[in-house]
């Protein structure tokens, strides 16, 4: 038999398609300062999401470091830099400007994953770039990212849209096996609907453990020569994933 191959593949799961009605009802905002949160467990693939729009519709992604802590000015640098401005201001206060006035001139959503890392004063230095560049700003990050942001009372009456991403179901498991494996010239694998539901279920819905344990299905069909997709074979490649999680 053809080795089966894994490749890299973005599918549109359910979470995803909330995503892009989340930027359509940010986008009926336009001309004012506003903010989006998506939030939820890690491994959900909200930064996959994140980037594959911005490779799509266009954007700035910017993941904070928490290495800042209270320091604006390398988070305003960082930011001019996703911007591509250049040369890059080394003052906090010719940085923002910069980053407004860029904003201005080329409107696009800016997303902001992990602030929930920082100080919460950062969440008002965004307020103030979004009120004066009138872009949406985009925050992106787990479970505390909600109570985080409410603590700045501006910020949240400024949040527009919020999306909780969720478990990924089996149906997804199946597509993503599907779309992201090959055999020559030949499609995909077929996941039984009992082995897509054990994914699903011992995975808890986590995307990077069901791209793990699809990866490690693949190695086992391919040492064992067989299209034949057991439970069994499920399970140990399952195992193996969730060591990693």
């Amino acid at each position: 038999m053809n080795k089966i191959n894994v490749s890299p593949t973005f599918i549109k799961t359910k979470n995803v398609r909330n995503f892009e009605v989340m930027m359509e009802g940010l986008a009926l905002g336009q001309g004012e300062g506003r903010f989006g949160v998506v939030y939820g467990e890690a491994g959900l693939g909200k930064s996959r999401t994140t980037t594959w729009y911005m490779a799509n519709r266009g954007g700035v992604y910017l993941y904070m470091l928490k290495i800042w802590k209270h320091n604006y000015t390398e988070f305003l640098q960082a930011l001019c830099r996703e911007l591509l401005i250049k040369p890059i201001p080394k003052r906090k206060g010719p940085a923002f400007t910069a980053a407004v006035d860029s904003l201005i001139k080329n409107p696009r959503p800016v997303f902001v994953d992990e602030v929930e890392k920082l100080s919460p004063s950062f969440v008002d230095i965004i307020r103030d770039l979004a009120e004066l560049s009138a872009c949406p700003f985009i925050f992106v990050g787990e479970e505390e990212l909600l109570s985080y942001m409410k603590q700045s009372r501006r910020a949240w009456s400024r949040t527009h849209q919020q999306l909780e991403f969720e478990s990924i179901g089996i149906s997804d498991v199946i597509y993503y096996a599907r779309d992201c494996t090959s055999q020559g010239t030949f499609g995909g694998i077929e996941l039984p609907a009992e082995c897509a539901n054990l994914i699903q279920d011992e995975s808890s819905g986590n995307f990077r453990v069901v791209k793990r344990t699809i990866q490690n299905l693949v190695q086992i069909m391919n040492a064992k020569q067989s299209l034949t997709i057991m439970p069994e074979m499920v399970k140990i490649a399952l195992k193996t994933a969730l060591r990693g999680n």
